[in-house]
């Protein structure tokens, strides 16, 4: 606990009263001097008497980096008091946390903006207690921390790399369309090759023949890794890339040096939750088919061809390959 500026400047005025009411014997002062004493000793008393309240913190969901919200922090407190309110930021956020307000009657709220992948902590927060007149103050620190996941960038790629991804599932599905399985109706996206049209005319409805592969749980392999110093490159590239297969609904299984995730399609957020925190590393399974690896240049290997990421992304270059042959995808990260 200590004094304010303006309490500093009443302790000097109450003690400067004293020394002259002392050396003078002028009563007139006691009229100044001794409120002001009553008033320190009561704000005193008043910052020493407080408890830490209890804060509950609504944060913004998970998003990207440049995404902003709002944080939200709910005091409990026996009684409120004034104070200056200050969040603790990681260095993955930016905002300003310090915020006016009074402790257990006011939220306190701010902005803050996402600024790099990673899992971001918020908190702890400290309260700058003072009395009612301002004469004094003390720091009360609040437990508590949250944490928010900044996903990696996402970014498109050219129509050339997205036929080459989406290629990978096709071809793998018509290798293994072997064994004739039953018919079922038509639904939604299934291949005008496989409907039975004699079936369909005696039923007055689609019916598709099944194969036994079409009922197994095929997906597109990826595997990521990188130099230390290079894992955001990592993430980016791989999650731009899964999100093509995913958003056209192609399951996906990643591995990275932190783990393996599998999603379905249309749900790319256990990917982007995955790729927020992996680390660097090689790729786990270098046979998968596609291979990321980030370095000074980030590199992916679809099936017997290597990409340039940027080329990828490029509309401009055509997303043309960086190299083409039969070289398998495991090299890119040799």
């Amino acid at each position: 606990m200590r004094l304010t500026g303006r309490g500093r400047a009443v302790l000097v005025v109450t003690l400067s009263g004293f020394v002259l009411a002392w050396l003078f014997g002028a009563r007139s002062l006691n009229a100044v001097v001794l409120p002001a004493a009553i008033a320190l000793v009561a704000a005193v008393l008043q910052v020493a008497s407080l408890d830490v309240p209890s804060v509950t913190r609504d944060v913004p969901p998970d998003g990207f980096p440049g995404d902003t919200g709002t944080v939200t922090l709910s005091f409990d407190a026996d009684s409120p008091f004034g104070a200056t309110v200050t969040d603790q930021l990681s260095a993955g956020l930016s905002g300003d946390p310090v915020v006016e307000t009074t402790v257990g009657a006011t939220p306190a709220t701010y902005e803050v903006t996402y600024e790099r992948r990673g899992a971001h902590d918020i908190g702890l927060v400290t309260v700058t207690a003072r009395d009612v007149l301002g004469l004094a103050e003390a720091e009360l620190t609040v437990p508590g921390q949250d944490t928010v996941l900044v996903f990696p960038t996402l970014r498109d790629v050219t129509p050339g790399a997205r036929h080459s991804l989406q290629s990978l599932y096709d071809v793998t599905r018509s290798e293994e369309r072997d064994e004739f399985d039953r018919l079922r109706e038509y639904e939604r996206g299934d291949a005008l090759r496989d409907i039975h049209w004699r079936s369909s005319a005696k039923r007055d409805d689609l019916v598709v023949k099944e194969f036994a592969a079409d009922s197994m749980t095929d997906s597109v392999d990826i595997t990521a890794g990188a130099r230390a110093g290079y894992d955001d490159e990592m993430a980016e590239a791989a999650a731009s890339v899964a999100a093509v297969l995913v958003n056209a609904g192609i399951p996906v299984t990643l591995t990275t040096p932190t783990g393996r995730v599998s999603v379905g399609g249309n749900n790319l957020t256990p990917v982007l939750e995955h790729l927020a925190v992996a680390g660097h590393g090689q790729p786990p399974t270098p046979d998968a088919d596609v291979t990321v690896f980030a370095d000074r240049e980030t590199e992916v290997g679809i099936g017997g061809e290597v990409w340039s990421f940027e080329a990828m992304c490029d509309a401009a270059r055509g997303g043309r390959r960086k190299r083409a042959g039969t070289r398998d995808a495991a090299e890119v990260a040799a």
